[in-house]
């Protein structure tokens, strides 16, 4: 019985084995739809193909070539063979990121929170409330939720909620609040912010009828300068009051200007106002 044997598989090449892969890859790179990972395999196979044609150069330097199979293998026998050093291939590096990337990163943008509700409380209650509603608040780490008070403001910051991070600012407030006094209490699905009252004089406490006050600067600067307010209060009264009403306020406004009143009297250099409406 007569067994037939099946020849042995060629072994291919190194330079042969860089070539396929290359070849394997383009194709594969060439289904993607990404353009990162379509480059990154692209980029891989050209530097396969690079080491191919490099191998193929070592590999014609140690053997000589010949018509027949029987002679390449003789004059191979007899010619010492250079075994190529193979390098394996090196993963893509990682494309660079650009600086701009970089910094965006790091920024936070913040989702402003315009959605809470607001209690001025009584005239003998201590604080201001706000209820902010945040559903999960309470499932996050407590540090991750702050809130800075100043004496006209606060500023409440709850970062990464549920992969976003939200804001609570407020300026011009209604009336001052004592900033170490106040604070927040974080519940499961809300942020409740407490907003300590100042004390008057004889212990009466401020009564708020609203959060905010857009005029809250103008009354400041008045409070510094009290001269302003009575200025202020006079023009009023001059150009909303009746004709008696107005004579009396030109008339001391001209006594003012002669010389006639006490310098410590109030509402003095009023008369330039109302030169106009003489």
């Amino acid at each position: 019985m007569v067994e037939q044997m099946s020849e042995p598989a060629a072994t291919l090449s190194p330079s042969e084995e860089r070539l396929l892969d290359a070849e394997e890859i383009e194709k594969v790179a060439s289904t993607l739809k990404r353009p990162t990972a379509r480059m990154q395999l692209e980029s891989l196979a050209k530097k396969l193909r690079k080491e191919a044609a490099a191998l193929k150069v070592v590999e014609g330097q140690g053997m000589a070539t010949t018509d027949s199979t029987d002679s390449a293998t003789t004059s191979a026998s007899s010619t010492p063979v250079v075994t190529p050093t193979v390098i394996p291939p090196q993963p893509p590096k990682p494309l660079p990121v650009p600086a701009a990337s970089l910094s965006s990163a790091s920024s936070i943008l913040y989702s402003t929170i315009d959605r809470f509700s607001f209690d001025a409380g009584g005239y003998n209650e201590k604080f201001v409330t706000l209820y902010v509603p945040l559903p999960g608040v309470g499932d996050i780490p407590k540090d991750q939720v702050t809130c800075n008070f100043d004496k006209a403001a606060f500023d409440l910051i709850v970062n990464n909620l549920n992969g976003q991070s939200y804001r609570l600012k407020k300026d011009d407030l209604e009336h001052d609040i004592v900033p170490n006094q106040s604070k927040i209490i974080i519940k499961a699905d809300k942020v409740v912010i407490k907003l300590a009252k100042v004390k008057g004089e004889y212990g009466s406490i401020d009564y708020w009828s609203k959060l905010t006050d857009p005029k809250r600067k103008d009354k400041d600067k008045k409070k510094l300068d009290p001269s302003s307010s009575i200025t202020e209060l006079m023009k009023e009264m001059y150009e909303s009051g009746d004709d008696n009403i107005r004579k009396i306020i030109g008339e001391t406004m001209m006594k003012q200007q002669r010389g006639e009143l006490g310098n410590g009297s109030p509402g003095m250099g009023l008369g330039s106002d109302f030169d106009d409406d003489k």
